[in-house]
């Protein structure tokens, strides 16, 4: 199993993302997403191993003092890896970022370690669409993505602790003490 740290997209929000999902799985580029059972969102920290509750505390007090973030979805992209992953990207705030240094500052004071595409300097923000796209068919991808009503404004307005696959939240506390 693996655990991520996620702050989800609002509802309305996630909507316009769902939507994109979708249309890759009705053009049999990728259903991942929606199989996997996870909710749109941008990964803070994703784990090989973890002990769930080591982290509730401290993702409590996180989510007490970190405000929703507002971000504008504007670009898609791909990583050159051979997973085949497609994303939706933000325009990177310094709030966003603060907030990334802030948790994974606390990960450091826990002792613990995620995997190092999720460390400060290395993190990429980014809302993934689909994964195992094959190689031939990323351009249909991209074009799904460009063509989408799921850029723009967006609100991130929970953190989670999610085990996957498949994915099961196993605790959620809304951003601002809301």
């Amino acid at each position: 199993m693996g655990y991520a740290v996620i702050l989800n997209l609002s509802t309305d929000s996630a909507a316009r993302v769902v939507e994109v999902w979708e249309r890759l799985a009705q053009e049999a580029i990728s259903s991942v997403m929606l199989d996997v059972g996870v909710q749109p969102h941008i990964s803070l920290a994703v784990f090989q191993d973890l002990a769930p509750e080591m982290l509730r505390a401290d993702l409590s007090r996180f989510a007490e003092v970190t405000q929703p973030l507002s971000l504008d979805l504007a670009f898609a992209g791909t990583f050159p890896t051979a997973e085949g992953v497609v994303f939706l990207a933000p325009v990177v705030t310094q709030e966003l970022l603060e907030a990334h240094r802030r948790f994974h500052s606390t990960l450091r004071e826990r002792g613990v370690d995620c995997m190092e595409y999720y460390l400060p300097g290395r993190w990429v923000p980014h809302c993934t669409v689909a994964t195992g796209v094959a190689p031939d068919r990323m351009g249909a991808a991209l074009e799904v993505c460009v063509r989408s009503e799921a850029f723009g404004a967006v609100e991130l307005d929970k953190v989670s602790l999610v085990e996957f696959p498949p994915a099961r939240e196993i605790y959620a506390f809304p951003l601002g003490g809301r």
